[in-house]
């Protein structure tokens, strides 16, 4: 009966630590991305003489608001 216990635990354990590394790497993905829209619409905002007004609503996802004022 201990051996079950423990194989239970370890299965418990793996998936918990595989659904811990896909809500990691989904997090990181997000703010990669986004960080890359941020920098190609900034770019093209300063390309047609605009300023821009940024705001990001979440630090770890990188979640934003963008607007580019002329």
């Amino acid at each position: 009966m201990d051996q079950q216990k423990k194989a239970v635990a370890t299965k418990v354990w793996s998936v918990g630590a595989v659904a811990l590394l896909i809500v990691a790497f989904m997090v990181l993905t997000t703010s990669y991305f986004n960080t890359k829209e941020i920098k190609l619409a900034s770019e093209g905002c300063y390309e047609v003489g605009g300023s821009i007004v940024l705001e990001i609503h979440n630090s770890v996802t990188s979640s934003y608001s963008f607007e580019c004022k002329k």
